[in-house]
């Protein structure tokens, strides 16, 4: 399989920890020129020390993708530094959903929307007219299990992901014609921060639905970027690809 991203840019959001740090990781291994960016400085440095001390080649940017400002200067200050951007992987995501019925405040709402979606959209639009110049992308929207079959009680985070999976189908469409890929890849619970406080029986409940009874590790999701990031995948455009193990629906997180 041709993954020689050797020739190519890499923008990563959220690349500071867990799936993101695998991702930017990978994708630098491949060859890629990787642009870290994290809301924070410090973890987003550390994930560029890890590609460096590999003999890779990374750069810090933090930035809160949900300030449209802020992501308009980070793509100008990656194409300053590397070029345009040939591969934009939408990873930065929150997580703390609640009951509808417990009457969840707007900024709840507002947190997941902003960051899940319009953050996704907002990085999207910065690097389109690189994309387009040169007739060439990838954009990975990285949704989630939860646009499996939904998953009750997590209202917030679940419209997000199935609103990023509804722009990564529609922008394949209207993308394609300028040589630009769009696609998403539906991580199952994965080893990571957002998975650190399940309980027991949370854990339990996922392991006895999933065919081969454990987590994913992030750099398992991280493979399934990078293959859809390289030239092995120029012909898979709009597509979702499941990375769970084959994870029965869950039902509910509640106890």
């Amino acid at each position: 399989m041709d993954v020689d991203l050797s020739k190519k840019v890499a923008l990563v959001t959220g690349a500071g920890r867990g799936n993101g740090r695998a991702i930017a990781t990978t994708l630098a291994a491949n060859g890629a020129k990787v642009v870290v960016n994290d809301i924070e400085r410090g973890p987003a440095e550390e994930t560029v020390t890890a590609i460096t001390e590999n003999g890779g080649s990374a750069h810090t940017i933090a930035a809160d993708i949900t300030d449209e400002a802020a992501v308009e200067a980070m793509v100008e200050e990656t194409e300053q530094k590397y070029g345009n951007v040939d591969i934009l992987v939408n990873n930065a995501g929150v997580s703390g959903a609640a009951p509808m019925i417990a009457e969840p405040d707007d900024e709840l709402w507002s947190n997941h929307l902003e960051t899940h979606l319009w953050g996704s959209i907002y990085c999207i639009k910065h690097v389109l007219s690189g994309m387009t110049e040169q007739e060439y992308g990838k954009i990975i929207n990285i949704t989630s299990i939860h646009t499996k079959n939904g998953v009750g009680f997590t209202p917030q985070y679940d419209v997000a992901k199935f609103g990023l999976l509804g722009l990564t189908k529609n922008l394949a469409l209207e993308l394609g014609q300028f040589g630009i890929r769009v696609n998403a890849v539906a991580p199952g619970h994965a080893k990571t921060r957002m998975t650190a406080d399940l309980s027991p029986t949370q854990r339990e409940r996922i392991t006895d639905q999933n065919p081969l009874g454990r987590f994913a590790e992030p750099e398992e999701i991280a493979e399934a970027a990078a293959f859809l990031a390289a030239p092995a995948s120029d012909y898979i455009n709009g597509h979702e690809l499941r990375v769970d193990g084959g994870q029965a629906p869950i039902v509910s997180f509640q106890e």
